[in-house]
C-alpha cells in the first residue's frame, strides 16, 4: 500500500510538472489554443468548486481567447468565440462575489459551455 501511495504521488508530481512546463510555453497554433482553453475552463470550474482564487486562470483564458479570436477568420467560429467570451465575462463577475452553491452551478454551466465550444473549435479546425 505504501508503494502504491508513493507511485501515485510520483505520477501526480510528474503530471503537475508537465502541466506547469506546458503553461509556460507560448502557444500559437489555433488548434492548440482551443485545446488549452478546454483544459483551462475545466480548471476554473474545479477551482471555483473548491472555493479557490480563479483570477489567474481567468486571465490566462482571456488572453488565449483573444489570441484565438485574432487567428481565426471563420464567421461561425468567431461568433462562437464571442459567446465563449461572454461566458468567461460572466464567470469573472460571479467569481468576484462570495462563494455559493448557486454561483458554483452557474460557473460549472458556463465552464462546460467554454469546454464544449473549445472542443467544437478543435474538431472544426482539424
Amino acid at each position: 500500500m505504501f508503494k502504491k501511495s508513493i507511485r501515485r504521488l510520483s505520477v501526480a508530481a510528474l503530471v503537475m510538472g508537465a502541466g506547469l512546463q506546458a503553461s509556460a510555453v507560448t502557444i500559437n497554433n489555433p488548434v492548440d489554443l482551443a485545446k488549452k482553453q478546454e483544459i483551462l475552463s475545466q480548471k476554473i470550474v474545479l477551482a471555483y468548486a473548491q472555493n479557490k482564487d480563479i483570477s489567474q486562470v481567468i486571465n490566462r483564458l482571456e488572453e488565449q481567447q483573444s489570441r484565438l479570436k485574432d487567428s481565426i477568420h471563420d464567421p461561425e467560429i468567431s461568433n462562437l468565440l464571442d459567446f465563449l467570451q461572454l461566458c468567461l465575462k460572466n464567470i469573472k463577475t460571479i467569481s468576484a462575489k462570495p462563494y455559493s452553491l448557486d454561483r458554483s452551478k452557474l460557473v460549472a454551466d458556463m465552464g462546460t459551455s467554454i469546454s464544449e465550444g473549445s472542443r467544437y473549435i478543435v474538431k472544426t479546425l482539424k
